[in-house]
């Protein structure tokens, strides 16, 4: 007969207490926000909703994430999969992109009834797109044109991934495109490797394909870091489980120079630490803390850049805050003044409602939804990691692209995985997720406000 181990009484008493703080942290800070903004009903009622499926997410993780911490390291698997696998999950990737790039001339071609290469690979440079090129042909530049200026918010670890095909090729949207084109289906591959540490075959592929599926895959084909960001995140992950422990801290560093949200990498790693090596002795316990000490470090050459450009190493927060607007706030905050301007621009704007508000609220009560209901079976480093990139990605005061930031956290494909492990599960997500995708891929087209 099964032992089932009992639970520690300690253990039964610190995961409600620590539940409870939390909760109560979280619900003070929902009353001072609703006393300070005075909100409309309709925001109130969007605020609770994410609020009440965060806690909900939350409550579930507290139990794994100390039983994760106390409990022995587990033995790794990677056997009892079909050969060739990674070269199959790298061509099939391809084909996505390529579907995704057609997908959007086309929607071009039948918008506008006409084609020309021109005007097909303009739509490749907006977005965020040219402020990356930019800094790839000319880097930053400070105190002139206030368009280039405010380029210093943008990290500089794409354009110097791209710089050296743009000067064999000449041309810098090519080049971006291209660093794209590999990135992903790179990401996808080290995705499966790193699920296979964990799941069995068919539990990994079926992350990765929803990664596939997820409205705003163009995102990863477009000369932006999406890609290469997922794929260094994906990278350090991975090498940090296979103790290799200094690559994991060079490629934690390099999302951290790539986009600013890399730094919270230093979660997940952390949790790896202190579920696998909390046994080790001193020594292998302190070469297992580099990749947690090594990844501020990418983010600390993105400040000493904006020191030498502008003299003051925060000088991008200073362009957030008058340029864009931007300030940390709270999640909640995002999703009432979000439903606010969804029903302000229903029948008045339709760019704005269908391209802008509707995308970023479905994303955001979806990647919720799917975290109250998954984040128990979610790798509890991986749930701490959704967990602050949640809150601190889509807790910004005028937040654009929350579908795009959520896109490159690979826990919400985790999370799809996990939920759907029947068939029918899998084959209804994926008959949601295809049409939502077409529609995202078509708002992009026809540039309908989607960032």
């Amino acid at each position: 007969m099964e032992t089932i181990e009992t639970p520690k009484p300690k253990r039964q008493v610190l995961a409600p207490l620590i539940s409870v703080c939390g909760t109560l942290l979280l619900l003070c800070a929902g009353a001072y926000w609703l006393i300070r903004n005075e909100p409309s009903v309709p925001g109130i009622c969007a605020a609770a909703l994410s609020l009440g499926l965060f806690i909900v997410g939350c409550w579930r993780f507290v139990p794994g994430w100390l039983a994760f911490w106390k409990t022995d390291a587990d033995a790794l698997q990677e056997s009892g999969e079909p050969k060739h696998i990674v070269l199959i999950v790298a061509l099939l990737s391809v084909a996505v992109e390529l579907l995704l790039f057609f997908g959007v001339e086309l929607a071009l071609v039948i918008d506008r009834g006409v084609f020309s290469v021109q005007s097909g690979m303009w739509i490749w440079r907006c977005l965020d797109s040219q402020h990356y090129l930019d800094i790839t042909r000319e880097w930053y530049v400070f105190g002139e044109e206030w368009g280039r200026t405010v380029q210093l918010v943008f990290l500089p670890g794409y354009p110097l991934a791209i710089y050296p095909l743009y000067r064999l090729f000449d041309n810098d949207l090519y080049a971006g495109m291209l660093v794209s084109a590999v990135a992903f289906p790179a990401a996808c591959c080290v995705f499966y490797r790193l699920l296979r540490l964990d799941l069995p075959h068919k539990a990994a592929f079926r992350a990765v394909s929803f990664l596939w599926l997820l409205p705003g895959g163009f995102f990863f084909v477009a000369p932006m870091s999406e890609s290469l960001y997922l794929l260094m995140c994906l990278l350090s992950l991975y090498c940090m489980r296979k103790e290799r422990f200094p690559i994991a801290g060079v490629f934690g560093a390099y999302a951290a120079f790539t986009r600013s949200l890399g730094l919270l990498l230093v979660v997940p790693l952390f949790f790896e630490w202190a579920h696998r090596f909390k046994a080790r002795g001193v020594r292998q316990r302190v070469l297992s803390l580099l990749p947690v000490l090594i990844v501020p470090v990418g983010f600390l050459c993105y400040l000493q850049i904006n020191y030498v450009v502008s003299g003051n190493a925060f000088q991008f927060l200073t362009y957030q805050r008058d340029h864009w607007g931007q300030r940390l706030g709270w999640f909640f905050s995002t999703a009432a003044y979000q439903t606010d301007l969804l029903i302000q621009n229903f029948g008045a704007d339709r760019e704005l409602f269908c391209g802008l508000w509707l995308p970023n609220l479905v994303w955001h009560f979806g990647a919720l939804t799917l975290f109250a209901a998954g984040s128990k079976r979610l790798r509890p480093s991986y749930a701490a990691w959704f967990i602050l990139y949640f809150a601190i990605a889509i807790g910004t005061t005028w937040l654009l692209s929350g579908p795009r930031y959520l896109l490159a956290m690979p826990a919400v494909a985790m999370l799809l995985a996990h939920l759907c492990d029947k068939k029918w599960k899998y084959w209804l997500s994926a008959a949601l997720l295809v049409p939502l995708s077409v529609l995202y891929l078509i708002a992009f087209a026809l540039r309908w406000q989607v960032w």
